[in-house]
């Protein structure tokens, strides 16, 4: 971000402010980070209330992709990845904050730096939320699944037997197996089976940040599972009450 207009041009009077300012927060004030958090839990519900037009859903759109400032510039370019859950995005964001300040000789900028932080980080997020609920939804197991939080179990199960980490990334080469346990989830009905096998692989695709064409999954659901794969059925079968 261009240092002019993060900090603008330097006054030396601005430091007889700046200095009890950043006493005041050394002392008395919150960390950046509780402040943050605040910030956060604000939008969230300004957000939320926000009802969202084709008109205005574009506006937002262009407002976000426009914003310019401390916060937007380190979101936006993590954010581009999926390979981060939000909380890790926000503290990459604090982070690059702090690496920021620690650069900073004078009180004035540091003052600056916070309210460019947290103006930005208000702003940003209000438009990010608004988006990510009602434009930017992507189908997801629990769309798919049938039963109160049986994706969130069947998650953990796959994070428990090292299918995929903790952001749900895919981490087995062999793709043909993890697609049978979720046929076999279909074939009992855990997952429902009035969804098409497109809906599936979508749905997939969205939750492991990989691909898996149809050709791939259609071939996977004609094996004969092999013995891990009907270890597998057998703790699934346990876990959702299955006859297997």
């Amino acid at each position: 971000m261009d240092q002019k207009k993060l900090y603008g041009r330097w006054n030396f009077w601005e430091e007889f402010v700046g200095y009890p300012m950043m006493i005041f927060y050394w002392i008395k004030g919150e960390k950046i980070s509780k402040m943050l958090v605040k910030r956060i839990e604000k939008v969230k519900q300004k957000s939320s209330q926000i009802s969202l037009t084709d008109k205005r859903r574009n506006e937002f759109l262009i407002r976000y992709e426009k914003l310019d400032n401390f916060f937007s510039l380190h979101f936006k370019n993590i954010d581009a990845s999926r390979n981060h859950n939000f909380e890790e995005k926000i503290e990459y964001c604090l982070e690059q904050y702090r690496k920021e300040s620690t650069s900073l000789i004078t009180s004035s900028n540091l003052m600056k730096l916070q309210g460019n932080f947290l103006n930005g980080a208000e702003a940003t997020l209000f438009l990010y939320f608004a988006l990510e609920s009602k434009t930017k939804r992507e189908i997801r197991l629990s769309d798919i699944m049938i039963g109160e939080n049986s994706s969130e179990i069947f998650i953990d199960f796959l994070k428990d037997k090292k299918f995929i980490d903790e952001n749900h990334n895919l981490i087995v080469d062999q793709k043909s197996s993890f697609i049978r346990i979720h046929r076999f989830l279909k074939d009992n009905h855990i997952i429902n089976p009035d969804f098409q096998d497109t809906t599936i692989i979508e749905a997939m695709e969205n939750e492991y940040n990989s691909n898996f064409d149809k050709g791939t999954f259609s071939r996977s659901i004609t094996v004969k599972p092999n013995d891990f794969e009907e270890t597998i059925y057998q703790e699934l079968s346990k876990l959702f009450n299955i006859k297997h």
